[in-house]
């Protein structure tokens, strides 16, 4: 009881967050100087010396503000959004959102009571174990994964407090059928239910999964500054998370020094998904992603609702 109160806060937080940060939008850090093409030494004035990147003003003297470094500050910058939203989301939202989800499908279906599920667990059995065990091999792996398709397809995304649910109606379509939470050969629709209660209950934790990324990340990255000389322990503190959760570290150190090594290739990246061509691109890419995942999702639904 205890452990399913302390879900159903963390889940309050969430969308109380969600509520106060609805509707911002990611803001792009500004391009550190040394990643532009800059005007010769001799005609840079003062005053655009002293409108400059501080860290970069002193790129000439100091190595570790090179091009090269400047390439990785950019990309703490996005690594560090991204690990917070995938941490927060996992633990508040996908954790202990779809454990109060399962509890609340265990509860209408009192004669499962006591039998196994598909990841071995025991329907009625609340342990810390347990929640434990979903939360590092369900819960967070999902929530860093959409966190990371979230950052990369958000201009695409519909403007304003549409962008989140949309977003979380997106991966409710076009993931849950052939992953989870919707997938039709999961036993568990056949020990649990009823059926309609399981689809409605995991797509509103889906669009509010959706929503709370958006919302998230957009506070995030409304107050993270990039990393600097004198500045790095507060902007890299959140990166503490990946290193915990080694697989997702690894992957982060991993693009760190291909940032390191090709300063210039975030940067034009990020341009090209957030330029005109780029969002029409992507707008089409997801739209057929949708309709090409539609009927597999319209078979699924009909295939939990019917048990």
């Amino acid at each position: 009881m205890l452990l399913m109160l302390a879900c159903g806060v963390l889940l309050a937080v969430g969308v109380v967050l969600t509520l106060r940060w609805s509707g911002e939008r990611v803001r792009s850090p500004h391009r550190p100087e040394a990643l532009v093409a800059r005007p010769s030494t001799a005609s840079v004035t003062p005053a655009a010396l002293a409108a400059s990147d501080p860290a970069t003003v002193a790129s000439d003297a100091d190595p570790w503000m090179s091009r090269h470094a400047a390439g990785l500050r950019l990309y703490v910058w996005w690594a560090t959004v991204f690990t917070c939203i995938g941490t927060l989301s996992g633990l508040l939202i996908t954790g202990a959102g779809g454990r109060l989800v399962m509890r609340l499908l265990a509860a209408t279906t009192p004669e499962a009571t006591g039998r196994g599920t598909e990841a071995q667990a025991i329907v009625g059995e609340i342990s810390a174990g347990g929640t434990l065990g979903y939360l590092v091999f369900g819960a967070l792996p999902f929530a860093f994964a959409s966190a990371a398709l979230y950052l990369l397809v958000e201009p695409w995304l519909p403007r304003g407090r549409l962008g989140g649910p949309a977003f979380g109606l997106i991966l409710l379509v076009g993931v849950s059928p052939f992953v989870d939470p919707l997938r039709p050969e999961n036993v568990d629709f056949d020990v649990v239910g009823p059926g309609w209660l399981s689809v409605l209950a995991f797509a509103a934790l889906s669009v509010l999964h959706g929503a709370f990324l958006a919302a998230l990340a957009g506070r995030v990255s409304r107050s993270l500054p990039l990393v600097t000389r004198d500045r790095w322990a507060g902007p890299m503190a959140p990166l503490v998370a990946a290193v915990v959760l080694f697989p997702v570290g690894i992957v982060l150190a991993a693009g760190a020094v291909i940032a390191f090594l090709l300063p210039r290739a975030l940067p034009w990246f990020l341009e090209l998904r957030a330029s005109r061509s780029g969002v029409l691109v992507g707008r089409v890419l997801l739209g057929v992603a949708v309709l090409a995942a539609l009927p597999a999702f319209v078979s699924a639904v009909f295939s939990i609702v019917q048990r």
